[in-house]
């Protein structure tokens, strides 16, 4: 995948259509919305060139791959929502702000502290040569795994979220993240997951994963 993957007119228009996105979505809550503009006002230099990973092979390790990706999670959420529908699944307690909002916001952690970038470019040739490693994590940065650092950055900013899209954005990543195993494998009937939210919000993100990978692959070949 060439790291020049969108030219500067296509980084302009993804940009402009995300946040487009942002403001037809959360027209109807204006507190939120307006929060969220002051966030996305604040990162809008630095989030048209954010990759959505470091590595080629991963995804989307490339300027302009977060929006890229979250622009694809988000319509493959809406797609695997109608899909539940379609299976039978009782979705009435989950409402589409929720579900647009947790797919929106699950990789918000990538995009760094309130100053400074999370991913920067890997200076070593031998790692990027070699093993793919386009970018590497900012050394400037306090550790944080990126769920967290989503759920700070959303505070920082003001921006509330209810418990069920909290537990929604968490469990995005679903049993690749070991700390969401003791959400997903549970043998009390009491703390089976009360939401659908994160079962969506997983298969809409491995779907676009994929796809980016085997886009990917396909560009190298």
């Amino acid at each position: 995948m060439n790291v020049d993957y969108f030219t500067p007119q296509q980084l302009k228009d993804n940009y402009d259509e995300f946040r487009n996105r942002i403001n037809t979505y959360f027209k109807s809550n204006k507190n939120r919305l307006d929060a969220l503009n002051k966030m996305y006002d604040h990162f809008e230099d630095r989030i048209v060139y954010t990759p959505a990973s470091g590595t080629e092979h991963y995804h989307n390790a490339f300027p302009g791959g977060y929006i890229d990706h979250v622009t694809r999670v988000i319509d493959n959420a809406i797609l695997t929502y109608k899909s539940f529908i379609s299976m039978g699944f009782d979705l009435s307690n989950v409402s589409k702000e929720s579900l647009l909002f947790c797919a929106v916001h699950h990789d918000l952690g990538k995009l760094g502290s309130v100053d400074e970038d999370l991913y920067v470019l890997n200076q070593s040739e031998w790692h990027v040569k070699n093993q793919g490693k386009i970018y590497t994590i900012n050394p400037n940065l306090n550790y944080m795994d990126h769920n967290t650092r989503t759920f700070y950055l959303l505070n920082y900013f003001g921006i509330k979220c209810t418990e069920d899209e909290w537990i929604g954005i968490k469990l995005t990543d679903g049993i690749y993240d070991d700390d969401n195993k003791k959400y997903y494998i549970t043998y009390e009937k009491s703390q089976v997951l009360k939401t659908p939210l994160p079962h969506i919000l997983h298969q809409a993100d491995i779907n676009a994963a994929r796809f980016e990978y085997d886009r990917w692959k396909k560009g190298t070949e």
